[in-house]
Formats: structure tokens, C-alpha cells, sequence
């Protein structure tokens, strides 16, 4: 942003970034944790048999646990007030966990062969009309 001092008649920058930018920031931070979430889950359900039919349940427990560790809220980034700052925290976490399902669903429209598709459930159903 740039502002004009009347008195000198010269533009300088302000201090810090505008508000657009400062939470774009906040976005990429949130978009790049569930990116790494999706990593750390696929590898758990390499190496760790058995996981992998729990996989929503993992996902969003890695994210908070992210979300926790850091003590990263998303809400003070966008400068929302909320009454608890722990819940903040959870819900960032939980925002990292569907984060995190949406670079899978990226991956699989893209045909990455990073990820497996996302297993239909009730296919053998039959269609009923209503």
C-alpha cells in the first residue's frame, strides 16, 4: 500500500502487509498443513496395517494433533475473536483434517497415483425409486 505524504510530497510504503495479504498467508499455512497431514496419514496406513479402515477418524486426529502442536488457530490469524482460544485451535485442526481430504480429492482428479481413489460404499445397493 502506498500512501502520500502531503507535507514532503513523496509516497513511501507503509509498515507490515495489508490485510488481504496477511490472510492469504493464513490460508497457504492451512492449505500446506493438510497437505503434509495427507502425507503423514498415507504413511501411517503404509506401515501400520489395519489403519486404513479408520482412515477419516486418523486424518482429523492428525490434524488437530498439528493444529495442537504448533498452537496454530487460524481464527487469531484472521483476527476473529472467539471466547475460547483452545477451541480455536481444535476447530483449525479440524479445518486441516478436511483440508487434507480435499488435496486427496485434487490428487485423484488430477490422476496423481498419489492416494488411492476414495472406496465407493453401497455400490452393491440397489437403486430404489422413490
Amino acid at each position: 500500500m502506498v500512501v502520500t505524504n502531503r507535507a514532503h510530497r513523496q509516497s513511501n510504503l507503509t509498515e507490515g502487509h495489508p490485510k488481504e495479504v496477511a490472510s492469504m498467508y493464513h490460508f497457504a499455512i492451512v492449505a500446506f498443513l493438510g497437505l503434509a497431514t495427507l502425507k503423514v496419514v498415507d504413511l501411517l496406513e503404509d506401515y501400520v496395517p489395519g489403519l486404513d479402515r479408520i482412515h477419516a477418524l486418523l486424518t482429523f486426529a492428525v490434524g488437530v494433533a498439528a493444529a495442537l502442536a504448533l498452537d496454530y488457530s487460524v481464527f487469531r490469524g484472521f483476527g476473529i475473536t472467539i471466547r475460547n482460544e483452545a477451541v480455536g485451535k481444535w476447530v483449525t485442526g479440524l479445518v486441516v483434517g478436511s483440508m487434507a481430504t480435499t488435496w486427496r480429492a485434487a490428487f485423484e482428479y488430477l490422476g496423481s497415483s498419489e492416494g488411492e481413489k476414495p472406496t465407493l460404499r453401497h455400490h452393491d445397493r440397489p437403486r430404489i425409486a422413490a
